[in-house]
């Protein structure tokens, strides 16, 4: 590199030139001047105050071209992109109007309006405006991409998946495209066999940085026609099985949350088990579908019943692996075909020859086994390693909070594989996008957004704000130091140093220093005695006007959650993995008195951390919309809206349409009436104090 550069970057970073000629040289000069300072404001890696500098002198500079002759279109473009960017729509729509009364043949000016009309949710004026763009000048810009994203927000999601899916062929390393694809996967199921589905599948399946789980459902659809699961008098051979690369690397990487696909799943480990056996442990292919299978028991932690045949069976296995690791010959590693066998069905933990173990050399072992070794062995021995430099801020005294933490400390929950990517951006200008008439606080853009997540569990959700949000500085409590470690283990690996941990109760945060520009909070107050003294200690670590994103359980979605709940308590199920297994299987079986079919379309009831959340958990609380508004009002908060998919937005519309803000909670009342299972999940909402 030249010493000139360095020199000219630093006089952009300065300051703004002085009034352009109009020679080509000085406007291709100031152009280049322009999107610099602009793409610096847009860099992840700029400060906040940065941020803002950059951006006025890119507007500076695009004033200027503006009134140049030869310019104007780029510089009205740009001040069109900077107002968008600070959410001035109206102001943004009359600079690209005004640059497409020069001319009408400009992709950029297209696709910058595109994205305006996005933002005003004018889907199909988006759409048309995306299109003329690829019209023009197919490979100029991000239409394509954009067109897709416009599809998916507007609910054509078949329509996006096949966009996204064109895109992923031509573009399969382009990190934007492959997060927006895996959002959108979830939502997608095969309608019938199809060869080239599966083979894109498999190509998903091995993308860097992403959630294979997003997978799940489509993969589930495949195999269920692949193989006629849903006939009785399908005839599936095990070595087609074994040999099959979709349901291995499946297995391998996800887990299935579908009754039947769980059958399957069943009926497969028994035939693998008794199958190895009675070929003295010697088809490698069926030792790597049990590897593969016992991956994925590791994933919903082994939360599926087996019988009494195959529990004799375990038993020699367990005695034969046992006795390996007391004798010592042969070592244990040449026993990974009874591991693998064994691990199918009971966390390796529970065998004396892993109970107490170091870290293993997971190239000791057979391939088949040594996935299974680094997840059930060396990652839980590294955690417990990283739980002792965790923080403690405060001893956990209150008996609720204890009971609690108890919980997640056997079942660390949830524990999630991989983070996804996601395109770096302001949290501010995302609620504007999300919340109707929100304006973001002036801190959004003035230094370190400080974030407290409580209640953070296995880390997830704070570690994709600490990698996906700009200038966020992260704090991360829980009452499990278990779960923290399970998080900072996935934080180092992640490279993620913007994210502090400590172990603690929310009734406690009084004792932090610190106060918050935002706090999330989701799932967790209503399992506290008294959510109300949890939502008090929350709101005193808010700055002014603040920002408190909460999750909490709805009492009109849980019904069939209490009514198993009542089953349980009437018939004493322990709170163990046996009893959460037997649970699972009278409900998966029907043997009922109430109809519990409901709790099956749940993810949660496919794990055993996630089932005993569900379903067993020792404290919880439920509201609703009348029930929000008097705990928000209490705490003198004001509530900016749900977090809500465009439908029912839509839905609420049409039966409220004097509501524009969708904020009118004695509506919500009403609304949920109607509509019980809206918010399944928890009802998901932003207030401000």
């Amino acid at each position: 590199m030249s010493q000139a550069q360095p020199s000219v970057t630093a006089s952009w970073e300065m300051t703004a030139p002085s009034e352009p000629s109009q020679s080509g040289d000085d406007i291709a000069l100031l152009q280049k001047q322009a999107l610099y300072h602009y793409e610096k404001s847009l860099n992840a890696q700029t400060p906040n105050e940065q941020t803002v500098k950059h951006r006025g002198l890119a507007k500076e500079l695009a004033q200027r071209l503006r009134q140049s002759s030869r310019a104007g279109i780029s510089g009205h473009n740009l001040l069109g992109r900077i107002a968008l960017d600070e959410g001035f729509y109206a102001l943004a729509d009359h600079h690209l109007k005004e640059a497409l009364s020069i001319t009408t043949q400009d992709a950029g000016c297209w696709y910058s309006l595109g994205h305006v009309r996005l933002a005003q949710k004018q889907y199909d004026d988006a759409l048309s405006c995306f299109s003329k763009a690829l019209e023009i000048a197919p490979r100029q810009t991000r239409a394509a991409t954009s067109l897709a994203y416009t599809l998916a927000r507007k609910g054509n999601t078949v329509e996006a998946f096949q966009a996204y899916r064109q895109l992923f062929r031509v573009h399969p390393e382009d990190a934007h495209v492959q997060a927006k694809l895996f959002e959108i996967l979830p939502m997608i199921q095969a309608d019938r066999y199809q060869e080239d589905l599966e083979k894109d599948a498999l190509r998903w399946l091995n993308v860097p940085n992403t959630n294979p789980q997003a997978l799940a459902t489509l993969v589930m659809s495949l195999m269920r026609h692949k193989y006629h699961l849903d006939s009785p008098d399908a005839i599936i051979d095990l070595q087609d099985l074994a040999k099959d690369p979709l349901l291995n690397q499946s297995l391998g990487k996800i887990y299935f949350t579908n009754a039947e696909l769980e059958q399957f799943l069943v009926m497969l480990r028994k035939q693998v088990l008794l199958n190895s056996i009675a070929g003295g442990y010697a088809d490698q292919n069926l030792l790597t579908l049990a590897g593969n299978l016992a991956m994925h028991a590791e994933h919903n932690e082994h939360v599926s019943l087996y019988d009494s045949s195959e529990r004799d069976l375990l038993a020699g296995l367990k005695t034969l692996i046992n006795d390996v690791k007391r004798s010592g010959h042969p070592p244990l590693h040449n026993m990974a075909h009874l591991v693998v066998l064994y691990a199918m069905y009971e966390p390796i933990q529970r065998l004396s020859a892993f109970s107490t173990t170091s870290r293993l050399n997971t190239a000791a072992w057979p391939d088949y086994c040594q996935a299974l070794i680094e997840h059930a062995v060396n990652e839980p021995q590294t955690e417990l390693n990283i739980a002792k430099s965790i923080k403690q801020l405060t001893p956990i005294t209150d008996t609720v909070s204890q009971s609690v933490k108890s919980q997640y400390e056997e079942n660390p929950y949830p524990r999630w594989l991989h983070l996804g990517y996601n395109t770096p951006t302001n949290y501010g200008r995302a609620l504007e996008n999300e919340l109707i008439d929100f304006r973001a606080p002036a801190f959004f853009n003035m230094g370190a957004v400080k974030f407290l997540i409580a209640g953070a569990g296995t880390g997830q959700h704070a570690l994709r704000v600490a990698r996906y949000f700009r200038n966020a500085e992260v704090t991360a409590i829980d009452l499990s130091k278990r779960s923290l470690a399970y998080a900072k283990r996935q934080a180092d690996a992640l490279g993620i140093t913007n994210l502090s941990f400590l172990c603690g109760d929310i009734l406690e945060l009084d004792r932090l220093e610190d106060k918050f520009h935002v706090i999330e909070c989701s799932g967790v107050l209503h399992h506290m005695q008294s959510p109300e003294a949890g939502l008090a200690k929350l709101k005193d670590r808010l700055v002014d006007r603040g920002l408190l994103k909460l999750g909490l359980y709805s009492y009109q979605a849980r019904e069939v959650v209490r009514e198993v709940r009542r089953m349980i308590e009437e018939y004493d199920v322990p709170l163990t993995l046996d009893g959460i297994r037997t649970m699972r299987q009278a409900i998966l079986d029907g043997n009922m008195p109430y109809d519990f079919s409901g709790i099956l379309k749940s993810q949660d009831f496919y794990s055993a951390s996630g089932c005993r959340d569900l379903l067993f958990h020792v404290q919880e609380c439920q509201y609703e919309p009348k029930d929000l508004k008097q705990l928000i009002n209490k705490e003198s908060l004001n509530f900016l809206g749900f977090v809500l998919p465009e439908h029912v937005r839509n839905q609420y519309r049409s039966l409220f349409p004097n509501d524009k803000t969708l904020t009118n909670l004695e509506n919500w009342q009403t609304f949920e009436s109607s509509y019980p299972a809206t918010f399944a999940g928890m009802y998901q909402f932003y207030v401000q104090k």
